[in-house]
């Protein structure tokens, strides 16, 4: 299931650790110039085939 989660929330959910995965989507050069603390470089065609991914399908995954 996919969702939109607020700035507010998404600070609960990691500092109550639910986060699973925090993932950037962008691309090497836009992560390398600057992403948020704690995310993963996982780009769109490896998410997309569940590369990087965690065996459990219901933890909570984010993707920006």
């Amino acid at each position: 299931m996919v969702r939109e989660i607020t700035t507010e929330a998404l600070k609960q959910a990691l500092d109550a650790g639910k986060v699973v995965g925090f993932y950037d989507n962008r691309g090497p050069g836009s992560f390398g110039a600057r992403h948020i603390t704690g995310a993963t470089l996982l780009p769109v065609p490896d998410a997309a085939a569940g590369k990087g991914l965690p065996a459990d399908k219901a933890a909570m995954l984010v993707f920006y």
